[in-house]
């Protein structure tokens, strides 16, 4: 794969991460990466796109100046509860025992395939292929070549609804940019936190964002279910605001500081006092831990019944091997893994970016994982079209809708040194 630059931009809602990448044909290089905190997306929803594009333009222009060198193409990775999956299958005959299958039964095939009524309203963001199956024979890759009477696949689309799209290519339009593919954030992040042993084998990934928390499980190297729930770091927040009577600033601080994940009511530490300054007040009071943990619980008890509700309605949750891989701000609340060790009976790990090259240690954190990820997401697809004509995992339909939609992406780089 020849050298080329890239730029991700990751839609977060509380922080606008940008990335500029060179993917060389052995790694992944960061050439610059900035950020700049968001206030105008709620649960992966635009609020005030002048705002957004300021954000965006402030996140971006500041890694392009810390870069030096102008981007080739751009990626973008979001999220929104309104995102969804479903499974599809499907099939054809084919005209006899002696067919040689071609590409053009494959693409006959996948475009027979049609989403379930209820969704048909939703933009197609993507199309994964999970096997073909030639007559009775599962689990085939790559069919073109083989012989047999019946051509039948399994796949998911990754579905999401047209505004959404349509208020993010409003917002890069004002910076003046168009994006070659979105991606969703956890798919993203999967790239870069998960090995390749995790994927094959089978593992369940939570993005644990401000606003939303994101759902993949992942089996054979490729994902075969998504979601996304509208719970995340912002509703605790919330919830020891009003609990407290504090502001937002001072219940951040609490939950940094003192709530675990894992925790009961009756906790050992619970009748441990701490300093809270209520609102309006200037000086700190002293509560007991046991207040803020009757506060948090119900909804950490909500987060990981939702959780476990999106996992096992997905069908697949039994043919998970693996275990489960926490990235994401959230991974840093404390007894994370206690917690989802617990919930999921399952082992659990926190997934940090990794196979990066020149990246500071600041950023081999959770909280950058999708940003990162868009570079590894990008080499990966670029890899897998060299490979197979119709690669199992490759997300092609990505590139082509958008490729349609906003055309091809030569665009001249602006340095505002705005973020700087």
């Amino acid at each position: 794969m020849a050298a080329r630059i890239i730029a991700g931009i990751d839609l977060g809602s509380s922080k606008i991460t940008s990335v500029i990448a060179e993917l060389a044909r052995d790694e992944i290089i960061v050439r610059g990466i900035n950020w700049t905190p968001a206030k105008s997306i709620v649960k992966g929803v635009v609020r005030d796109l002048n705002l957004c594009a300021r954000e965006v333009n402030a996140s971006f222009s500041g890694a392009v100046y810390s870069s030096g060198v102008h981007a080739e193409e751009v990626h973008l990775a979001f999220t929104c509860k309104d995102l969804t999956s479903v499974p599809l299958e499907g099939s054809i005959r084919l005209s006899g025992v002696e067919h040689e299958i071609t590409q053009e039964d494959v693409e006959q095939l996948m475009n027979s395939l049609e989403p379930p009524s209820r969704h048909q309203e939703y933009e197609r963001l993507q199309r994964i292929v999970q096997e073909f199956i030639v007559n009775e024979t599962d689990g085939v890759r790559d069919p073109v070549g083989m012989f047999g009477e019946v051509l039948a696949v399994r796949a998911q689309d990754v579905l999401g609804p047209p505004w959404l799209l349509a208020n993010y290519k409003k917002v890069l339009e004002r910076v003046g940019l168009e994006a070659k593919s979105l991606v969703p954030s956890v798919l993203a992040a999967g790239r870069a936190v998960l090995t390749e042993e995790e994927m094959n084998t089978g593992c369940v990934l939570l993005d644990l964002g401000h606003g939303t928390t994101d759902i993949a499980l992942y089996r054979e190297g490729s994902p075969l279910f998504t979601a996304t729930i509208p719970i995340g770091g912002s509703n605790i927040d919330v919830d020891l605001m009003e609990g407290l009577g504090v502001n937002l600033e001072e219940a951040q601080r609490v939950k940094k500081s003192f709530v675990k994940a894992w925790v009961q009511a009756d906790a050992a530490d619970a009748d441990e006092v701490v300093d809270i300054k209520f609102f309006g007040h200037r000086e700190y009071a002293k509560i007991k831990k046991q207040k803020i943990y009757e506060i948090v619980l119900p909804r950490l008890a909500e987060w990981a019944e939702l959780i476990k509700e999106r996992l096992y309605s997905s069908g697949y949750m039994h043919t998970i091997p693996g275990g489960v891989v926490v990235t994401g701000g959230g991974a840093y609340m404390r007894e994370v893994t206690s917690f989802f060790t617990h919930h999921l009976s399952k082992p659990v790990r926190i997934g940090v970016p990794r196979g990066f090259s020149h990246l500071f240690e600041e950023f081999r954190a959770p909280q950058f994982a999708s940003a990162l990820g868009i570079a590894a997401f990008a080499a990966f697809m670029a890899e897998e079209s060299r490979s197979e004509p119709y690669p199992l995992t490759l997300l092609e339909e990505i590139g082509r809708f958008f490729g349609d939609l906003w055309g091809s992406l030569p665009w001249a780089q602006k340095r505002n040194h705005e973020g700087k």
